[in-house]
């Protein structure tokens, strides 16, 4: 007889001969893994979510009308739609101060009815001339020059999307940020005049009167190195009324700070669960090892030397902790990634799902840590066993 291969047969069926013992020990399990997947999945989400909205500023400040701070973060965070402008004088004004390195201007375009689109989307028009923000994404993704370009969520059918009935070529569509810029169209000053009059065309209105060349609704500012980004947003305040001036430092840092406490709560919670795993698992394994203490000496009897004893009782965690961890891992999966924008817009922060093998490599990460996690609980009992003295538990 193979003593190897019977040892770890027998492991199968005292795994398959307790079926209430083993599917609890697997929900245990389970369940243990899907918190761990899941902070694993969060946490990077999160993080990468926040480094796509920080290469995707590019600013040190921005610039908007005063009370406009949180629409300008629902359209860099959401995409959410929205409006709102003032002179485009306060570019210039900006540009001459000291210490500013290069300004820009976007400006924000919203239509009054969804029906004149085939999607919602935040249309953002750009200055070529002076923008530093949407150029270096386009000279990764195109090379044409075309003057539309797409955020990686929005749907662009046979290379075009199509606003009141008219199709305009897109010249990129951009690679994923997690951020709301995902959600809106770029183009140039002379695309948004081209959107406006084909809206007046068609009968539509927008909540703004199209000026792009007199109105603004965001200033972006890169200063120069070693100025400090309060002096100078205090400078920009005092010059410019009527403005609320955003610190790219603090902006950021708002999210930085929930992303640290979302995240240290989710590896508290997985923490917590692969803890009671392991004493559920210990606790379960040194208690069944009196009511099976005949069955091993006779084992022993049989042949099967001490270690292969201990094998049988790590066999049975390593089976239970794969299983578990696989089943925790699917489930997990199955309910994270068909739901990561309802996740995103819950959290209310910048979210980006990771590349399917960065979710491989946490999937096989929780397997082996859920894995050996039980087969570390078994330990001390499989000790035990190869210890037994085999005639006096014989008989």
């Amino acid at each position: 007889m193979d003593t190897v291969l019977s040892l770890r047969v027998l492991a199968v069926r005292n795994i398959c001969r307790k079926p209430s013992r083993t599917f609890a020990l697997t929900s245990l399990v389970a369940v243990s893994a899907a918190v761990l997947f899941a902070g694993f999945h969060l946490s990077a989400s999160l993080r990468k979510g926040i480094a796509g909205m920080q290469d995707r500023i590019g600013a040190d400040l921005m610039v908007v009308p005063e009370g406009y701070g949180q629409n300008q973060e629902g359209v860099l965070l959401s995409g959410k739609p929205s409006y709102f402008y003032m002179d485009k004088s306060v570019e210039d004004t900006i540009r001459a101060m000291d210490g500013v390195r290069e300004v820009t201007g976007q400006f924000y375009l919203t239509s009054l009815s969804e029906s004149c689109c085939d999607f919602p989307v935040q249309i953002i028009g750009f200055d070529p001339e002076s923008d530093f923000l949407i150029k270096p994404w386009v000279r990764q993704y195109a090379t044409d020059g075309r003057a539309f370009f797409a955020g990686s969520n929005v749907n662009v059918k046979d290379g075009c999307i199509s606003f009141f009935a008219k199709k305009h070529a897109v010249g990129a569509k951009l690679a994923k940020s997690g951020t709301g810029m995902d959600n809106s169209v770029f183009t140039d000053l002379a695309g948004i005049a081209e959107i406006f009059e084909d809206a007046k065309e068609k009968g539509f209105s927008f909540l703004s009167d199209g000026d792009a060349a007199t109105k603004t609704s965001a200033i972006y500012v890169r200063l120069e190195d070693g100025v400090k980004a309060d002096t100078a947003a205090l400078r920009i305040w005092q010059a410019v009324s009527g403005v609320q001036v955003i610190q790219q430092g603090t902006f950021l840092r708002t999210f930085a700070d929930k992303m640290n406490s979302v995240v240290f709560f989710l590896w508290t919670l997985a923490a917590l669960f692969l803890l009671l795993t392991v004493i559920a698992l210990a606790l379960t394994f040194s208690l069944t090892m009196y009511e099976r203490r005949r069955e091993f000496s006779i084992l022993r009897v049989l042949g099967a030397s001490r270690s292969g004893l201990s094998s049988v009782i790590l066999n049975e965690a390593a089976i239970i902790g794969a299983v578990g961890a696989a089943c925790g891992v699917f489930l997990s999966a199955l309910a994270l990634l068909p739901f990561s924008f309802l996740i995103a817009e819950k959290l209310d922060m910048p979210f980006c799902v990771p590349t399917v093998w960065q979710l491989a490599v946490f999937a096989a990460a929780v397997l082996l840590i859920l894995t050996g996690a039980c087969v570390l609980s078994a330990l001390h009992t499989a000790v035990r066993i190869s210890r037994l003295e085999i005639y006096i538990e014989a008989r």
